[in-house]
């Protein structure tokens, strides 16, 4: 009984070996390893990794990666935020 659960836990280790493995070369050919971090941590996550092994993989840590992805946010909520204030001046003739 004891064998059968090791041998599972070790094709479950494998598996997760080869889908990072396939994660990072989806990154190469994405052509995103010469970008920065944000780009690259996107495409892992969105391919299924965690932000601790995206982190991992990009040789960084999951805090820096989420700190960049809030950022990242705040920013895109700035520009979106700007973008209706002026359409709404805009509409009333100010």
């Amino acid at each position: 009984m004891k064998k059968k659960k090791q041998q599972e836990e070790k094709t479950t280790d494998w598996l997760s070996v080869i889908g990072k493995s396939l994660a990072f070369l989806c990154l190469s050919e994405a052509d995103l390893r010469d970008k920065g971090l944000l780009p690259q941590a996107n495409l892992l996550q969105a391919l299924g990794l965690s932000r601790a092994d995206a982190a991992r993989i990009l040789g960084t840590s999951s805090e820096s990666l989420r700190v960049l992805q809030a950022q990242a946010k705040a920013r895109g909520a700035k520009r979106r935020g700007s973008a209706r204030k002026t359409k709404a001046t805009a509409k009333s003739g100010r």
